[in-house]
């Protein structure tokens, strides 16, 4: 099976409303990529190509241009091989080769009339638990919205750090204020936050259903505040690759660990560090950033071949968007699960129209 044709298009839908806030600011657009690879029989997969927003859109963009057009022709069996090397130039070809790799296993397992969570090790769940996500925006507001969407999740997530800690104290207290005993707060920084300020401000607010994520951008910085601080700690983002998994796996001081399989290089090696986290008995969120249905789908089937005690939750990635989501489902209020049927599942003509 070779490589006869690469389609791929530009994907830049809207984000609702005002878009969505965060410490290193406000999201207002997508700017990612659908690829579909198609094999000499006619067969295809798609994927899309993650561009995080905090990296160089142009420099990305440029590498994309530069590396597609080498698929062509290419092996379906050499392919893993031209990914791990792409794989190994570093950040900025992470979200490539996510998005190139997820075209590969949705092409493979439509050929082996198998889903995509198969060819990651197989599903022990048919769903997970998602969570809410609220965006960093004035704390009635996300109080408001608390109240009125977040009594079906088990956990909701608090976007922090784009102005000044104490309005985002305010905001965990706003949120805290409408949540009951038995749901957990994910208060996250993504990485807004030196290590002495996070001591400081993390030490404010005690509440047994607090988990602070990604205080600070290093992992050497959130390590020291996980063993600081008596509140568990999660790490997100400062998990660059696969090293810094197995180290903070092996330090064993977060409570927790975030997958994004868009930010370390495809779903091959997020499973792995998946399976990593079961061995050690590592909880675990299984996500990636904001994105389109495709990769959504992607991340969630990655995500129901975790165990019920590893996981904590996932989340619709295309929930902030304004972009369809039926490859993305609710089977019942608080769970979410990817599409059933061979690959990713049925893929919406509109999702790629070239």
């Amino acid at each position: 099976m070779r490589i006869t044709k690469i389609d791929d298009r530009e994907f830049t839908p809207d984000f609702v409303g005002d878009g969505y806030a965060m410490s290193f600011g406000r999201q207002v657009r997508l700017c990612h990529r659908l690829v579909r690879l198609t094999d000499e029989d006619g067969n295809s997969g798609v994927g899309e190509i993650v561009r995080p927003p905090v990296l160089p859109l142009a420099e990305m963009i440029t590498l994309e241009d530069e590396h597609l057009p080498c698929l062509q022709g290419l092996s379906l069996g050499d392919l893993p091989g031209l990914l791990a090397k792409w794989r190994s130039e570093g950040k900025l070809m992470q979200g490539l080769v996510f998005g190139v790799e997820l075209a590969m296993l949705d092409l493979m397992g439509r050929v082996l009339n198998v889903p995509v969570s198969t060819l990651l090790g197989g599903a022990r769940s048919r769903d997970v638990r998602e969570y809410l996500s609220l965006s960093a925006e004035d704390p009635e507001l996300m109080a408001e919205i608390t109240r009125r969407k977040g009594n079906q999740f088990r956990v909701i997530q608090a976007k922090l750090g784009e102005d000044d800690p104490g309005l985002d104290l305010d905001r965990v207290r706003a949120v805290l204020a409408e949540m009951r005993p038995d749901q957990t707060l994910l208060a996250d920084f993504n990485g807004g936050l030196s290590r002495d300020d996070a001591l400081h401000v993390l030490r404010d607010v005690k509440d047994p259903r607090i988990i602070w994520e990604e205080p600070c951008h290093t992992y050497e910085d959130g390590a020291a505040v996980a063993r600081a601080l008596e509140a568990p700690v999660m790490l997100d983002q400062c998990l660059t690759d696969l090293s810094t998994y197995v180290r903070a796996i092996q330090d064993g001081v977060a409570a927790a660990l975030v997958i994004k399989s868009d930010s370390i290089g495809g779903l091959s090696v997020g499973r792995t560090v998946r399976d990593m986290c079961e061995a050690a008995g590592m909880r675990a969120r299984i996500d990636g950033w904001w994105a389109g249905q495709i990769a959504g789908c992607g991340a969630l089937h990655l995500a129901v071949g975790a165990s019920n005690d590893l996981m904590m939750a996932s989340v619709d990635l295309t929930d902030p968007i304004d972009t369809p989501s039926n490859m993305i489902l609710r089977p019942s209020p608080g769970r979410i699960a990817p599409a059933s049927g061979a690959g990713l599942g049925p893929v919406p003509p509109e999702q790629f129209d070239v």
